[in-house]
């Protein structure tokens, strides 16, 4: 069973090390280590904390999860959904998009970006309502897709 929960402060290192293991393979397929998901500091991870929506999704009393909420006017990016490897496979992602999107009930749309090379993940956001509406080169060897969701009342 797995609990969603809001992040405290105290989370923001457990939730940056869990996103820089989530996102590892990410960088190995692209051979670029750079990505923000792995260059982020542990402060900017608690100023989300502090000044936005970050949920963690826990398993007992260990964090195994989390997603963060942006919110900028009435469009919310959703950010660094990010699942302790292994643990991914088990709908904690699903719960996790949705509970950020039932957050932020008063939105237009949900936004995101996710990198064209990891296909799985193009497929999970368009399970849940997202649709590409732009392609954008980020490198060389990285494009982006970034993706959008009309928020409709209920839909999360």
């Amino acid at each position: 069973m797995h609990t969603i929960r809001p992040a405290t402060p105290d989370d923001a290192t457990t939730i940056l090390d869990i996103q820089k293991r989530a996102f590892a393979e990410e960088a190995r397929l692209c051979g670029n280590w750079e990505i923000p998901p792995l260059t982020e500091t542990l402060d900017a991870v608690v100023a989300h904390i502090e000044n936005q929506t970050v949920l963690t999704a826990w398993h007992g009393a260990q964090i195994v999860g989390s997603v963060r909420g942006l919110l900028s006017g009435s469009v919310c990016t959703i950010r660094a959904l990010s699942i302790e490897p292994e643990h991914q496979g088990r709908g904690i992602g699903s719960k996790l998009l949705h509970a950020i999107e039932r957050a932020h009930p008063k939105v237009t749309h949900f936004d995101l970006l996710t990198n064209t090379a990891m296909t799985g993940n193009i497929r999970f956001y368009e399970r849940h309502g997202y649709g590409i509406v732009e392609l954008r080169r980020y490198t060389e060897a990285i494009e982006l897709a970034y993706m959008s969701k009309v928020a409709i009342a209920g839909d999360a």
